[in-house]
């Protein structure tokens, strides 16, 4: 580029000098790992799970490499395998999935034995082929009291309208075996959803930001999600 005259100098350090923080803001949300801290980690690359997974109503399996999430057949529950690890506040996940039969997964943050919410319940997101839902669930619909009323049917209108600012849902159209790659991002009270460096979703709610969420589980529905490539990460 060809710059002749001192004036044309400089309306473009001035338009750079604007631009720079739209280039900043893109390059901070890239949808690439920030932290640095490896909790946990698995590759799945050894013939079945190991000790640091704990199994509920699940019958997932490794199988080439890939962990294959797996709800028994006549089983209430959907299949829940998890993590638990040191407290943290902020973190990421990431994780490659792929839909080959299940209607659809969930990546769930939560504190063992937690009281305050049905069964640790913090927040979660809720992954189908054709949506995402990003859920505090600790204020929101695994509130002990909120819980409660859902169960037996009465929730009042007051509580409805609360529920509807503790999710957000974005349509998507995930194909089926097909891989792709999701990041979620928890800081403070913000969750936000990348997959394939894409940001898809965002949530913030005063749930989120829970101090010591210390077990991770990725829940299948039915049959089958393909797993592989998980990692924890901290600051």
């Amino acid at each position: 580029m060809s710059l002749s005259k001192p004036g044309s100098l400089l309306i473009f350090i001035f338009t750079f000098t604007l631009l720079m923080p739209t280039i900043k803001a893109a390059e901070k949300d890239s949808g690439k790992p920030r932290f640095k801290t490896e909790i946990f980690s698995d590759d799945f690359s050894d013939q079945e799970l190991s000790d640091a997974w704990k199994a509920y109503k699940s019958e997932s399996k490794i199988e080439d490499g890939v962990l294959i999430g797996l709800k028994p057949v006549n089983a209430d529950h959907n299949a829940v395998d998890s993590v638990q690890t040191e407290a943290y506040s902020d973190v990421e996940v990431l994780l490659d999935f792929q839909f080959s039969g299940s209607p659809l997964f969930v990546v769930a943050f939560n504190e063992h034995k937690f009281k305050g919410s049905h069964a640790g319940h913090i927040c979660r997101v809720v992954v189908t082929p054709k949506r995402v839902t990003l859920r505090d669930g600790k204020t929101g619909v695994f509130k002990n009291e909120i819980f409660d009323k859902r169960k037996s049917g009465q929730l009042d209108n007051k509580t409805k309208a609360l529920l509807k600012t503790k999710e957000v849902m974005t349509k998507v159209n995930f194909e089926q075996d097909k891989w792709y790659h999701l990041l979620v991002r928890i800081q403070a009270d913000r969750m936000t959803l990348y997959v394939d460096g894409k940001k898809i979703s965002e949530l913030v709610s005063d749930g989120i930001a829970h101090p010591t969420k210390n077990k991770l589980s990725i829940v299948t529905s039915k049959q089958a999600m393909r797993f592989d490539n998980f990692k924890i990460l901290a600051p």
